[in-house]
């Protein structure tokens, strides 16, 4: 990685070495709350290996039965049919998680409207805290649902994230789940947690949770309500020279979370296409790539792509620059190496059938689905098959570069 090449960049340029070493995957402090309501988490309360929450357990896909007055469901189905992108909360009667009853909580629409609200199948974000700031369950404020037209299988998010995570990137905590309103089901959803105060927290700890979260990179995310000091936002658009920007935050951390996406392949993220990523100025690193939004992966783009390629040089400026240079390069193929051993490997693939197994019954049963049943199906088949594809033209791409 790049740490080791330092006394090796060229024309002076010291990478990774702007705030700190690697991301912090150590965990953080149990948040308040659980159950919803604002009591606090039991000390034990149970997480995986990357602190994500018991309601993303990956042998679970919960049910969410909501009950919300006819005025406001025909509100939020007027939104969807006009796209006009409000996205306006409105109070859920009664939600049941599993059967639990969850108290205080709204609902809203999810995703862009410009492009994705077509059809009849909605997706939703789902919040605890809206009433009670303070409420949380199982840990989490927010849960999202995405299901949109142009990703059958319902499966990307989830295999993407499951990827990332093993990449010791800050993924997103992702399962599945079914939702219900006013006693009508929905159908299959990727289940997200929301990039927000208890997603730093879990991937860099309490203390390290406060830096300002920009979304697409220029979007303040978090801190709306304060007046921050720009500066260094400011600092890391105004130049694309390697010297400078690369003083700004953790190099390796972008080498890798590059070669992630280029890996999976993302055909909606940054790699591709300067889109779907978040900048977090964390405490300590600096500047770190957050990938965001991983239902345009694997197919979308071709499985014989190779990872050097730039597809939108002028959107992606910094990586295009620092991938210029001899050491911004060599730790790209260094990442690049390492992670593709995972990406198809047996566990890979066996975490795939067992989403799909687990899956399957509920999209083929969704009425709110886009594709046909031999439709729905052979979009599963086809995700399993792209997998080894990748992994097989990975291999030979890779040997075919210098050591």
């Amino acid at each position: 990685m790049l740490l080791a090449l330092l006394g090796c960049a060229p024309d002076g340029i010291a990478l990774g070495d702007g705030a700190g070493g690697g991301t912090d995957t150590s965990g953080s402090e149990e948040a308040p709350g659980g159950g919803g309501g604002g009591e606090e988490d039991p000390p034990d309360d149970p997480k995986d290996e990357f602190g994500c929450s018991t309601l993303f357990a990956q042998d679970r896909m919960p049910l969410y039965e909501l009950t919300i007055e006819e005025g406001d469901w025909r509100h939020l189905q007027r939104e969807w049919r006009t796209a006009d992108g409000t996205k306006d909360y409105v109070p859920v009667t009664e939600l049941r998680i599993d059967g639990e009853v969850v108290p205080d909580t709204m609902i809203r629409l999810k995703g862009n409207n410009g492009c994705c609200w077509v059809g009849e199948k909605m997706q939703f974000v789902v919040a605890f805290n809206e009433v009670d700031p303070d409420a949380r369950v199982e840990g989490e404020r927010k849960v999202a649902f995405d299901a949109p037209y142009y990703e059958p299988t319902v499966l990307k998010n989830r295999l993407a994230n499951w990827f990332l995570h093993r990449a010791g990137l800050a993924g997103t905590c992702t399962n599945n789940a079914e939702l219900r309103v006013n006693g009508e089901t929905q159908g299959l959803y990727a289940h997200m947690e929301e990039l927000d105060r208890e997603f730093l927290e879990r991937n860099f700890g309490d203390d390290n949770a406060d830096g300002d979260l920009w979304k697409y990179g220029y979007v303040l995310d978090n801190h709306e309500d304060e007046d921050i000091d720009t500066t260094r936002i400011e600092a890391f658009w105004s130049s694309y020279d390697p010297v400078r920007f690369t003083a700004l935050g953790d190099s390796d951390e972008w080498l890798r979370e590059w070669a992630a996406e280029a890996i999976l392949p993302d055909g909606d993220g940054y790699w591709c296409c300067g889109h779907n990523y978040y900048l977090y100025d964390h405490p300590e690193q600096g500047f770190l790539w957050l990938p965001w939004d991983k239902d345009g992966t694997f197919d979308w783009v071709a499985y014989d792509t190779p990872p050097d390629l730039l597809y939108y040089p002028d959107g992606t400026p910094h990586m295009t620059a620092l991938l210029a240079t001899d050491a911004g390069w060599a730790g790209y193929l260094d990442a690049l190496r390492e992670l593709t051993a995972l990406y198809g490997s047996d566990e890979m693939r066996s975490a795939y059938a067992d989403m799909r197994a687990q899956t399957e019954v509920v999209g083929a049963d969704d009425p709110l689905r886009y594709y046909d049943d031999a439709t729905y199906v052979a979009y599963l088949d086809s995700l399993e098959a792209f997998v080894p594809l990748r992994r097989s033209y990975l291999d030979d791409w890779l040997a075919s570069q210098p050591e």
